[in-house]
């Protein structure tokens, strides 16, 4: 645990040691054109240290002890050389991040104490999408590369309750890049430029968050439903970038 774990920790208990055994088994696999992996692993917490969905008054990320949960899935990874020209990869981690013991402090605006408690045991943990997927293509014509990215990322939560009210939908971005190496002589061995296109098709989404909640049952807010706020953090609209490296 970090500091801001006991002086930010909202109405949770003090912060406890996390620990983890982390089972992988993988296999990688490399031919003359084509090359692929896998890679299985299970992880399995004990006080995993998981964001809330909250934010301090300063806009830190407040986490807490989940006492138990687990993190499941496989990596896979795949490449081949279309041509001399032209080569295409691709990637993804595909999960399952599931709470199987935590008791969640929520404010309860018709309770004495100002709180309550709610129990999870197969919830999915806050800002952990169950596929992140990546897709390259890489054009290589007369010492220009070029390179197509396009990424997706599906649905996130806001907080541990697994509620899609409070959620980050699924959002794809692309983006491209240039490099051309420029050959010297002398001190200066060569120099590369480029030119970076991120988020081309000006995608309006959201990659991270915050979100306040609380029950109100009296105002017709129960735990079902409750009354909630939500802060979205938006992904940069079509930005480009112009590289210069100097290689000696």
């Amino acid at each position: 645990p970090e500091r801001n774990n006991f002086t930010d920790n909202f109405n949770y208990p003090y912060p406890k040691a996390e620990h983890v055994n982390d089972y992988e088994l993988g296999y990688q696999y490399s031919g003359s054109v084509f090359r692929a992996g896998a890679n299985f692993y299970f992880m399995d917490y004990v006080n995993q240290f998981v964001q809330t969905g909250m934010q301090s008054e300063i806009g830190e990320n407040l986490t807490t002890n989940i006492k138990d949960s687990y993190r499941a899935g496989v990596e896979l990874t795949a490449g081949v050389d279309v041509t001399r020209w032209l080569t295409l990869e691709a990637n993804a981690a595909l999960s399952s991040n599931k709470i199987k013991d935590f008791d969640e402090v929520v404010e309860d605006w018709d309770a004495e104490s100002g709180f309550t408690t709610i129990h999870y045991d197969n919830s999915t943990l806050a800002f952990s999408p169950s596929a992140i997927v990546n897709g390259f293509a890489i054009f290589k014509v007369k010492g220009v590369q070029a390179t197509w990215h396009t990424a997706f990322v599906s649905r996130q939560y806001l907080d541990n309750t697994q509620n899609k009210d409070r959620s980050l939908p699924a959002y794809s971005l692309s983006s491209v890049s240039f490099n051309y190496p420029i050959k010297l002589r002398g001190f200066l061995r060569q120099i590369t430029v480029g030119l970076d296109v991120n988020n081309i098709f000006n995608a309006h989404v959201a990659t991270s968050g915050w979100v306040y909640s609380a029950i109100y049952a009296s105002g017709g807010h129960p735990n079902d439903n409750r009354y909630y706020q939500i802060g979205f953090i938006p992904m940069a609209g079509t930005t480009v970038l112009g590289r210069l490296t100097l290689s000696f």
